[in-house]
């Protein structure tokens, strides 16, 4: 983990000491087994076990997870997988909805599972306790070919799990960069009526924008109290709010502090001047303002790739299908290609306990995993498949799951060719999609019924103008800034990061207002430093500096 030992313990052990006092809630689980003795391994990776093996671990509950039949925490899909594949007995030592609480005392008390995930710092505490395994021979020679190459393809990240070169936490990852990118939503009925073609400026942008609000009434451009809409549209004039990027100097500064903050702060203040952006932004939290969209109150707003799942399902149900949003990219001040920001984006670590009798069993069901999502399509059927991965049931294991990067990528890909294909009138064989088989039905859905509950899907992935379609064109280009933080949050930012973005964030708002002129600008940056700012940057350049 590079650089990053020291003020982490420090800091996690001052929460620990914290939480040995705190109460927590569990719901009961269907065992409190400590494990197993040594068992014999077989030398092939994917060969069961003789003799049953127990391998313990600690879970979160999880509201989303919609339990089938008789399925629990402890009996479902992936746990008789287990069972059934390798003779491995995985058991709940305990499930949590208050999973971080819980962990802390386990973590005082030294009463970990064989297996479960952390954060960065709590990997931090677990090494320097020396209560977790070093996984660099048992990943070595139990890991899967596939498993493998995540390491290799993924380096940077994998890194942010070892310790002076050695693994300890296998990092969990996530679906990929695709999905970070922002866009410009668009009212197509709206649209169509006005005679608008795709907008190539910000002026386009906005003049769409307000010819809406003119026509329709409501507001050109809708805004929350934490300005996201505006951190996202700073990407117009070169900003990249929330990363951290390289300045001028060599050195690694944050991007909401940057100069071209201030040119697209200069013209949003313009803006909420001339009435453009909703005036009673200030009162609105993230649901409210959303609520005005699904009460038509508005035609454009910047947006994440997921805009099609949530507010438009709603919005279509109270404003009808010809009222879809489709996306657009957002467009550059001066007219050159757009960049996107990509963070370090990781869900946790792996660990296992240094005391786990059987650790290569952990592998093979942490491959277990890898192979459902990349290299079982032909070998299950889909339904084998869709009983693991439907009714969020991934979550269920959540502490042995290591997720491809490049999966929505690839599923962008294999659904909108077989859309494509199905569009074309033939016949598409969808045991060659795999657990994708529901996105491919979804985007049919909303063509052939207008079911609301597709739209998310075909929006994302499925049409010539998808979400995924645009960033895909991103990824494949390079047309981003990464984060030069490529890994945890330094100690400042884990203490004081909220903080921190509060002061810019009420900064920001008060120019936007016209509380304060646009070099009270200046002011706020000065505020952020001194409250740990320069202290959390000095961290920073120390950690992931050249």
């Amino acid at each position: 983990m590079r650089k990053l030992q020291k003020g982490f313990c420090t800091a996690m052990a001052a929460l620990m000491a914290a939480t040995t006092l705190a109460g927590c809630m569990t719901k009961p689980t269907t065992t409190q087994n400590t494990g197993s003795a040594k068992v014999e391994a077989p030398e092939d990776i994917w060969a069961p076990y003789d003799e049953t093996v127990v391998v313990t671990t600690m879970g979160e509950e999880n509201s989303g997870t919609e339990f089938q039949g008789d399925d629990d925490y402890g009996n479902n899909p992936w746990y008789r997988a287990y069972k059934e594949r390798f003779n491995i007995d995985l058991q709940n030592k305990w499930i949590s909805n208050d999973y971080s609480t819980k962990l802390n005392l386990a973590i005082a008390d030294r009463d970990i599972a064989d297996v479960f995930y952390v954060d960065s710092a709590r990997l931090t505490t677990l090494y320097e306790a020396g209560l977790i395994m070093n996984l660099e021979d048992v990943f070595e020679r139990y890991a899967s070919d596939t498993l493998k190459q995540y390491r290799k393809d993924y380096a940077d990240t994998w890194e942010t799990g070892e310790f002076d070169g050695q693994l300890y936490g296998m990092p969990q990852m996530n679906y990929g960069i695709i999905d970070q990118f922002q866009y410009i939503w668009i009212r197509q009925d709206w649209m169509k009526e006005c005679g608008f073609d795709e907008p190539k400026t910000m002026d386009d942008v906005i003049k769409i924008a307000t010819t809406f609000a003119e026509k329709y009434g409501g507001y050109a451009l809708p805004e929350c109290q934490t300005l996201e809409n505006f951190y996202r549209i700073a990407l117009a004039w070169g900003a990249h709010p929330g990363i951290w990027v390289k300045q001028a100097d060599g050195t690694i500064g944050y991007g909401t502090i940057q100069p071209e903050m201030k040119e697209a702060l200069a013209q949003y203040t313009e803006w909420y001047k001339e009435g453009i952006v909703n005036p009673n932004f200030t009162t609105l939290n993230w649901d409210k303002m959303m609520q005005g969209m699904i009460n038509g109150e508005c035609g454009v707003i910047p947006f994440a790739q997921w805009f099609g799942y949530n507010p438009l399902p709603d919005l279509i149900k109270n404003q009808g299908p010809e009222a879809i949003f489709y996306p657009y990219e957002i467009p550059t001040i001066d007219g050159s290609p757009i960049k996107g920001s990509v963070t370090f984006n990781n869900n946790g670590y792996v660990v296992i306990s240094k005391d786990c009798q059987n650790p290569e069993a952990i592998m093979k069901i942490v491959n277990f995993y890898v192979y459902t999502v990349n290299d079982a399509v032909g070998k299950e059927s889909n339904e084998y498949l869709s009983s693991l991965h439907s009714f969020n049931y991934p979550n269920v294991v959540r502490g042995t799951r290591i997720i491809n990067p490049m999966n929505d990528y690839n599923q962008f890909i294999q659904v909108k060719a077989a859309y494509d294909a199905w569009a074309r009138g033939e016949e598409v064989d969808t045991s060659e999609l795999g657990t994708n088989v529901s996105k491919f039905e979804s985007c049919v859905n909303w063509n052939t019924s207008q079911d609301p509950n597709g739209v998310g899907d075909w929006l994302q992935q499925g049409n010539d103008r998808s979400a995924y379609g645009i960033a895909k064109k991103y990824v494949d280009e390079k047309q981003y800034v990464q984060d030069e933080k490529w890994g945890p949050d330094t100690p400042t930012l884990q203490a004081a990061g909220s903080t921190l973005n509060d002061i810019l964030i009420e900064g920001f708002t008060k120019i936007i207002i016209g509380e304060k002129p646009i070099d009270y600008f200046d002011e706020v940056v000065q505020q952020w430093r001194t409250a740990g700012g320069d202290k959390a940057t000095q961290e920073i350049n120390e950690t992931y500096g050249d």
